[in-house]
């Protein structure tokens, strides 16, 4: 089974667009779709058997906005103090990996969710 994730990013003009990768093969689009369409004609053949994993990086019941603003600003201030070749404090450190970690169970959980959800609407009967 191929994987296809797929992250919104700034384009060279500062507007949103959206890059599809799989393996070494990326493709760009303005929306998700188009990337995924991109994707697929680079390689020439259509996988039956592919997952799509789509990060838009927001806020949810796996991983709260308090969670991602305290993630960015010790991401932020980890990059100034390699620049200055200094280090987190061991505080600031532990916290950074507690918010990764809990990142990381949160993915687990939110695609752990999503197949449940899949599951449960594939056993549904088409006709009821």
């Amino acid at each position: 089974m191929q994987t296809i994730a797929i992250f919104q990013e700034p384009d060279k003009r500062k507007r949103m667009s959206y890059r599809a990768i799989r393996g070494q093969q990326q493709a760009e689009g303005k929306t998700p779709g188009q990337a995924l369409d991109s994707l697929e004609k680079l390689s020439g053949s259509q996988d039956e058997n592919a997952l799509v994993i789509l990060q838009r990086f927001q806020a949810d019941a796996f991983f709260n906005q308090a969670q991602q603003e305290k993630l960015a600003e010790l991401m932020g201030h980890l990059q100034e103090t390699l620049k200055n070749d200094n280090a987190l404090s061991p505080a600031e450190r532990a916290e950074l990996e507690r918010l990764i970690d809990a990142e990381w169970a949160g993915a687990i959980a939110r695609a752990a969710s999503l197949i449940a959800v899949s599951a449960t609407e594939q056993s549904r009967p088409e006709n009821p």
